[in-house]
């Protein structure tokens, strides 16, 4: 029986969405910028300001408008196939969910503030956020779907 409803993207875009966009107007409520709030010796919350991209590249240049347009158009493009192949399985509904929700936090903090809020602080690596989060485990889905799957057409079936 084929899934000829996207509920899942929808679902987990829009938990992905809410709970990215929550923890971090609890930071920004919280925390001062650059400021630290010790967890345990390995995790610290640390409200950071990244204007850049991946761990802060290129926050010296001013990429606001080109990383909001090319945001735009890889949510919009995620979309556009689902909605041409609503077939999808769950499994893909989902990992596109989390990346499209992942994208969609991170576009709302570009346009509202011009910078992503990052605040989840591991100490041996860049401070980051939930929706990067998603975003990446979205990708490590996708990329654990096409290694057990024996073709592409197995995305669309119903599993």
């Amino acid at each position: 029986m084929e899934n000829k409803s996207l509920k899942y993207f929808y679902l987990v875009t829009f938990i992905s969405l809410f709970l990215d966009q929550f923890t971090k107007y609890l930071i920004l409520n919280f925390l001062s910028p650059y400021s630290s709030f010790h967890i345990f010796k390995y995790f610290s919350l640390t409200l950071v300001k990244n204007s850049g991209v991946l761990f802060g590249l290129f926050s010296q240049f001013d990429i606001r408008i080109p990383v909001i347009i090319a945001s735009v158009l890889i949510g919009i493009v995620i979309y556009t196939v689902l909605l041409k192949n609503p077939s999808v399985y769950k499994k893909i509904q989902i990992a596109l969910g989390l990346i499209e929700g992942g994208i969609i936090g991170n576009l709302i903090d570009r346009i509202k503030y011009g910078y992503v809020i990052d605040f989840l602080n591991f100490h041996f690596w860049p401070v980051f956020n939930l929706a990067d989060t998603f975003i990446v485990s979205g990708i490590f889905l996708l990329f654990f779907a096409h290694i057990r799957s024996n073709n592409a057409s197995s995305i669309y079936q119903n599993r």
